[in-house]
């Protein structure tokens, strides 16, 4: 049976890493590229019998306190009632804002449309648009069970910004 000093200076020195590993574990917090976010407001037109479009309103603040958030790519996906997702075609910025001129019922431009190498700066908040062409009629598009924005970084990590329905 190990001697009791020995158990002591195991449990301290066990002590004196797990102190060690918080502080730097809380140190590097906000080193990490982290996007929190959400979405403002989705507006709906039906474009055909067949199809439709959706402009996403949204707003994210990059929680990092070093790293800035530089957008490669958008993907929205839509999950039907029936529960099938629905991968949406993303519309140009130029022709968004032609959109909003002709379909007036879409109401006004709220915020910039968010374009490929838009940056987020660390702590920094924005507030952006992004509008698509859904594939679903607009009666099944508002029957929807969420729908979900996916902001890719050029550096790699992906995060997404989901509907509150």
């Amino acid at each position: 049976m190990p001697s009791r000093q020995l158990l002591v200076f195991i449990g301290v020195g066990l002590v004196v890493v797990a102190i060690a590993l918080a502080i730097t574990l809380y140190g590097t917090k906000g080193s990490h590229l982290e996007l929190a976010g959400w979405v403002l407001k989705v507006r709906t037109l039906a474009t055909d019998e067949k199809n439709s479009i959706a402009v996403i309103d949204f707003r994210v603040k990059n929680e990092s306190t070093r790293q800035t958030f530089v957008v490669q790519d958008t993907l929205v996906t839509v999950t039907a009632a029936d529960g099938k997702p629905v991968e949406c075609t993303p519309i140009a910025r130029q022709d968004l804002d032609r959109v909003l001129e002709y379909y007036k019922v879409l109401g006004p431009k709220y915020n910039e449309a968010l374009i490929i190498r838009d940056k987020v700066g660390p702590g920094q908040k924005m507030d952006r648009m992004v509008a698509v062409s859904v594939p679903l009629p607009e009666e099944e598009l508002g029957k929807r069970k969420d729908l979900t924005l996916s902001l890719h970084d050029v550096d790699g990590p992906t995060f997404e910004l989901k509907e509150k329905r």
